[in-house]
C-alpha cells in the first residue's frame, strides 16, 4: 500500500481518475474536470484531465478558471448553516440585523422608472428567505434568450449589480441591493 503523508492510499485515490477518465471524459459526457482531496488542508490527491477548449483543442490545465454559478449556492448555505449551528445568527432573524441597508426595502407594485410604485414588505426578508429564494430577489436580467424584460430590470443594469467589471466589496454589493424594490414579498 503506498500511502502518502495525509493517510490516504494513493492507487485508490488513483481509482476516481479512472473513475472520471472512463466515464465521463472519455465518452465526451463532460469535457474536463478538476479532482482535488484533501485532509486537514494537506493535499494528497490532486489532478486535470479532458479538455478546457475543445473546439482549440486545450487539455485541461492545473490553473483552469471554472464559472461555478449556481454552484456557488450550496457552498455558502452551507457556510450559513454553519454560522447558524454556532448560533450566530437565528433562520428567522431578519437579515437587517447584519445588514443595516436591507432594513427600508420596498416591493414592487407596478410601473417603471419615474412611474414605479412600491409599497413596505409586508415583513423584512429572514435568512430562511434568502436560504429558501423566497426573499424577493430577482436575478436582475430578465429570461435569457426570450427577450422578457421586467421594469426591475432596469435598476439593476443602472446601479451595475450583475456587471462583471465591478470591483464592488460584499458590502457594497449588499447596499446595491438594498436600493432595488423587491419583486415579491418576503416568503412569496
Amino acid at each position: 500500500m503506498a500511502e502518502h503523508a495525509t493517510g490516504f492510499d494513493l492507487p485508490r485515490l488513483e481509482r476516481i481518475g479512472e473513475h472520471l477518465e472512463r466515464n465521463y471524459v472519455g465518452p465526451g459526457k463532460i469535457a474536463g474536470c478538476q479532482i482535488a482531496v484533501a485532509r486537514r488542508g494537506a493535499p494528497a490527491y490532486s489532478r486535470s484531465f479532458g479538455s478546457m477548449d475543445l473546439e482549440r483543442d486545450k487539455p485541461m490545465r492545473d490553473d483552469a478558471i471554472f464559472r461555478i454559478y449556481s454552484m456557488t449556492k450550496p457552498i455558502t448555505s452551507v457556510a450559513l448553516m454553519m454560522l447558524y449551528e454556532r448560533g450566530y445568527f437565528q433562520l428567522n432573524d431578519p437579515v437587517h440585523r447584519y445588514v443595516p441597508s436591507w432594513r427600508n426595502h420596498r416591493v414592487w407594485v407596478s410601473g417603471e422608472g419615474e412611474d414605479l410604485v412600491t409599497e413596505r414588505p409586508r415583513r423584512p426578508v429572514s435568512f430562511r428567505d434568502v436560504l429558501s429564494h423566497t426573499a424577493g430577489l430577482t436575478y436582475g436580467g430578465g429570461l435569457p434568450g426570450v427577450g422578457i424584460q421586467h421594469p426591475l430590470d432596469k435598476a439593476y443594469r443602472a446601479l451595475r449589480i450583475r456587471s462583471s467589471d465591478t470591483t464592488d466589496t460584499m458590502v457594497e454589493f449588499m447596499d446595491k441591493l438594498a436600493q432595488v424594490p423587491l419583486r415579491y414579498h418576503p416568503g412569496e
